[in-house]
């Protein structure tokens, strides 16, 4: 059976970073498909269209900077991982961004081939981890209110003997 490659939608601007992360890809030997695209506008409209395996995303781009780059993919695809390729060492960013739901924060000038395919495998699996307990605990509401209603429609119903 022949594995299909992870789709991976690259969103940097710069084409020596884009073909560095691709260098590194290959080097680790990644089955993915990489759509590379220049600016936060193209990658919102590639999202309406198609729901990548992940996102790969530079902070700094020709229509956006910053947290507001991370967020706005976030809003736009929040079932996605996301791994954020940045050339800036900044760890205050880096925090906010995984507590705002960002899987990874690497560093452009540091990333080695086994880092960034060890990053990718990592993203997706606590992704779908993270979507199998949000299943879980709306099931788990859903039966706890089925529950309570039919308490309260038991408690509210009154016995009859005959």
């Amino acid at each position: 059976m022949v594995e299909e490659p992870a789709h991976i939608l690259l969103i940097e601007d710069n084409p020596g970073d884009a073909d560095l992360v691709r260098l590194r890809l290959v080097e680790s030997k990644s089955a993915v498909q990489i759509n590379c695209v220049p600016r936060l506008s193209d990658a919102l409209a590639c999202l309406a269209l198609d729901t990548p395996a992940l996102v790969l995303l530079d902070l700094n781009l020709p229509d956006s900077h910053g947290a507001d780059t991370f967020r706005k993919i976030l809003q736009k695809a929040p079932n996605v991982p996301i791994v954020i390729l940045s050339g800036q060492d900044d760890e205050a960013l880096a925090s906010r961004a995984v507590h705002q739901g960002v899987q990874d924060y690497l560093v452009k000038s540091d990333v080695t081939s086994k880092q960034l395919e060890r990053a990718l495998r990592y993203a997706v699996e606590r992704q779908g981890l993270l979507r199998s307990l949000e299943i879980t605990r709306k099931q788990q509401l859903e039966f706890k209110n089925q529950f309570l209603s039919h308490v309260s429609h038991e408690l509210r119903t009154p016995l009859t003997c005959t």
